[in-house]
């Protein structure tokens, strides 16, 4: 008798839908996962997983955000508005960076 192969995907490929929510881990001091492929308007929550403050953010001229500190055990969201390539970084520990990648889907 064979044995069935099971697939599991999961939602960091492409397909994920305009306005979905994504929750990045900050344990560390490193963004997990690294890199997020998202659709425009999507949530990603940073949820810090360490004992000390954390402070996600994004500067660039046609994207702006800032979670402001994130104590431990808390989260805060970033609304990615605007189509582009961002680096994510972190105020406090200048080593934490992520890319987070919005599209336009439909």
């Amino acid at each position: 008798m064979r044995t069935p192969i099971v697939v599991i995907c999961l939602g960091l490929a492409a397909g994920a839908a305009i306005g979905a929510e994504f929750q990045v881990h900050q344990s560390n001091r490193l963004f997990f996962p690294s890199r997020l492929i998202v659709g425009l308007g999507s949530v990603v929550r940073f949820a810090n997983d360490e004992k000390f403050v954390h402070h996600a953010f994004v500067d660039t001229p046609q994207f702006k955000a800032d979670t402001g500190d994130i104590p431990p055990g808390e989260r805060r969201n970033i609304v990615f508005s605007q189509p582009g390539l961002y680096t994510v970084r972190c105020a406090i520990h200048p080593q934490m960076k992520m890319t987070v990648e919005v599209s336009e889907w439909e």
